[in-house]
């Protein structure tokens, strides 16, 4: 019997069998990942289900993109359908590729020293500036401001900017893209702090760092012609 609708009791009913379809599919996922390519009857002896209802889940699947289908023709019966992961599929099980990353640079550090580290992550940041110069170049500031904002979001970092006065901007790093590698190899804070100068063309400030225990990591930019008009002011 199914609660009345619109109570309490409905919503929790709700929740309860949007994770159990949810906790299915990751079970025909898993399924998939390590028998491969399987048909429908397959999958639903392992999940337990009907055939008729795991494809209901396979349905949902394939139009996540998380599988694919193929029809194959056997000598004899029918065609049938078969069911595999896609490399989307296949990302939702576990990596390490931080881990692998940082890895690889603590061998390089041993075998060739810090000064070939730091050559690594530069040549990082000249590749980033190579790759995006020609979206900031010839623009003003608040226009560089916003582009770069774009970029760091393109890049994982959940980036937004805001106005700070006149002619200041401050730009925010909701999330650590590199965060594992950063808090290993500090001077990878420190080209990505270049990198936002030099994209940006202004004078740029560190004010808050996620890795000293910000929530976050923000930048305080201003135009190098208008500090350079305080500067004679103040002198």
């Amino acid at each position: 019997m199914l609660p009345k609708s619109g109570t309490m009791a409905n919503v929790q009913w709700l929740t309860d069998l949007e994770l159990k379809e949810q906790t299915t599919r990751t079970e025909v996922l898993r399924f998939l990942k390590t028998r491969g390519e399987s048909e429908a009857k397959t999958i639903a002896e392992f999940c337990g289900l009907t055939t008729m209802a795991v494809r209901r889940h396979l349905l949902k699947l394939l139009a996540d993109g998380a599988i694919q289908a193929r029809t194959e023709r056997r000598p004899k019966g029918r065609p049938t359908t078969l069911y595999s992961l896609t490399d989307l599929g296949d990302a939702q099980f576990p990596r390490d590729y931080a881990g692998l990353t940082s890895e690889l640079l603590g061998s390089l550090e041993i075998i060739d020293g810090k000064s070939k580290l730091d050559a690594v992550f530069r040549k990082r940041r000249e590749n980033l500036l190579d790759r995006y110069k020609h979206r900031v170049q010839g623009k003003d500031l608040e226009t560089r401001v916003r582009e770069t904002t774009a970029i760091l979001t393109e890049c994982g970092y959940m980036a937004e900017a805001a106005r700070s006065g006149s002619g200041h901007f401050v730009l925010t790093e909701h999330n650590c893209a590199i965060r594992d590698v950063a808090r290993c190899y500090p001077v990878a804070c420190q080209e990505e702090l270049c990198l936002i100068r030099e994209l940006t063309g202004g004078n740029v400030t560190r004010i808050s760092h996620l890795l000293a225990g910000s929530r976050d990591c923000s930048y305080l930019i201003e135009g190098k012609s208008r500090l350079r008009t305080q500067r004679r002011r103040r002198n």
